[in-house]
């Protein structure tokens, strides 16, 4: 039974072995080490959805110049012609004479509002307002994306620092397992103690490969956000972490007004209320009279297609003689439009009510979200200060262990299970320092504190 179960042994630490040759084969090569802040940028240049909202903020814009242009004159010019054929009286004939006839007309307009219940004014404030909001739209969407990454960034860390404690635990056991032959060898440990040791070492290499291919996908999910085209030649700089210092943010209330005057959702929010007010005052103005001028100018000529007494007079002369100019203005005064102004000035207060209530919706979230990132902060940081107290407590205690093995004081279980309690503690150290920098750099984030590392 000690046969099959060394022989065993050896063959899954062969596995494993071959498992973790392979994937190093296939993410060897030169990578290009990407900081934090590349990526960040790289997501704001490349990213499809920021891209989407720059194409709106264009449109948004187009829309605000053409409303400043609708305040000029227009001008249109029109040419008709026609032919008429049949019978026409001829004096010099005194009779009716079948004849085709030609003419050619020519004008050119032009008409200006002068007044619309300000309309236009209240039209361009709505439309640069809506710009100013399809600004914030897009700076919104690259803070989330710049906070998506800082988290897959960290997570890429962490998974690093895993593997390293994966590796050193790894041949930690291969050391001990060397150490206990030599003792079975001479007859101071039970061979059971020897593969207890060697079965340990195995499951120990098989967590190598389990970290090493989540390091590769936290890798490949980072890669695939930035939708880069050859992720396998993708990794990270590790950055020099500072030393983790006591928790002294300042309150969630101090942090939220801050916030109130940076975040773009509230600007956006802000700016889409006002403009749900200048539509409230554009179907306002449909109450009110308009009015406009207009002024144009035509002329038309006239000839026989056929002329024996060549009685057609020239072009330029008729086009002189028939020319007509003419000024006027317009004047409209509502009086009953089945109370479709009423009724769309009680829509637009329903649309200021609703983007009102969105702007305090956005506040409300505004605050829990920074009050959770609080809370989270917190936690993470108590749970980094017991986590610490942990590792040297428990690597005392496998210290100890380790030098009771070593002289056949304590078996391989006991061994095996303070190697285990250790790395795990190990673990959980690293997962609450990655914890404990992601939340407080979301709370810098609120307070405008650029993200880096």
């Amino acid at each position: 039974m000690k046969s099959i179960i060394a022989i065993a042994t050896i063959l899954l630490m062969a596995i494993n072995m071959q498992a973790q040759d392979s994937l190093k084969i296939e993410w060897q090569g030169q990578k290009k080490q990407w900081p934090l802040l590349e990526c960040i940028t790289y997501a704001h240049e490349n990213n499809i959805t920021i891209k989407r909202e720059a194409v709106n903020t264009e449109y948004q814009e187009n829309i605000l110049k053409q409303s400043k242009l609708d305040r000029l004159p227009d001008l249109s010019a029109s040419s008709n012609g026609s032919l008429s054929f049949g019978y026409t009286w001829v004096q010099q004939e005194a009779q009716n004479v079948d004849q085709n006839i030609r003419s050619l007309g020519i004008s050119a307009n032009s008409n200006v509002n002068v007044f619309s219940g300000l309309s236009n004014s209240n039209r361009i404030k709505r439309n640069k307002v809506d710009l100013l909001a399809a600004i914030e739209n897009m700076e919104k969407t690259k803070n989330d994306i710049g906070l998506l990454i800082t988290g897959h960034y960290l997570q890429i860390l962490f998974n690093k620092e895993l593997l390293n404690v994966a590796n050193e635990q790894y041949e930690t056991s291969k050391l001990q397992a060397d150490r206990t032959k030599k003792l079975v060898d001479a007859g101071s440990q039970a061979m059971g103690s020897f593969l207890e040791i060697k079965s340990q070492a195995a499951k120990e290499a098989l967590n190598v490969t389990q970290q090493e291919n989540a390091l590769a996908m936290s890798l490949l999910d980072l890669a695939q956000l930035l939708d880069l085209e050859r992720p396998i030649e993708f990794d990270i700089q590790t950055p020099e972490l500072p030393e983790l210092t006591a928790f002294t943010p300042e309150p969630p209330a101090d942090i939220y007004s801050v916030a109130l005057e940076i975040m773009p959702e509230i600007k956006s929010a802000t700016y889409n209320t006002e403009s749900k007010e200048y539509d409230l005052k554009i179907a306002k103005g449909n109450y009110y009279p308009t009015l406009g001028v207009g002024a144009g100018i035509s002329t038309n000529a006239n000839w026989l297609a056929d002329d024996p007494y060549d009685s057609n007079r020239p072009l330029d002369e008729q086009f002189k003689t028939n020319q007509n100019t003419y000024i006027g203005a317009r004047l409209s005064i509502p009086i009953f439009n089945r109370l479709q102004t009423r009724n769309n000035v009680a829509n637009a207060k329903l649309g200021l009510m609703d983007a009102q209530y969105q702007l305090k919706a956005e506040k409300l979230s505004l605050r829990k979200s920074i009050q959770q990132a609080y809370a989270d902060a917190v936690a993470a940081y108590n749970k980094y200060l017991s986590s610490e107290e942990a590792v040297s407590s428990f690597a005392e205690s496998f210290r100890y262990t380790e030098k009771k093995f070593n002289v056949g004081l304590v078996n391989s279980v006991d061994y095996n299970v303070a190697k285990t309690d250790f790395t795990r503690a190990q673990s959980d150290l690293l997962q609450s320092k990655y914890e404990y920098i992601l939340r407080t750099k979301i709370l810098d984030f609120y307070k405008g504190i650029p993200i880096k590392l």
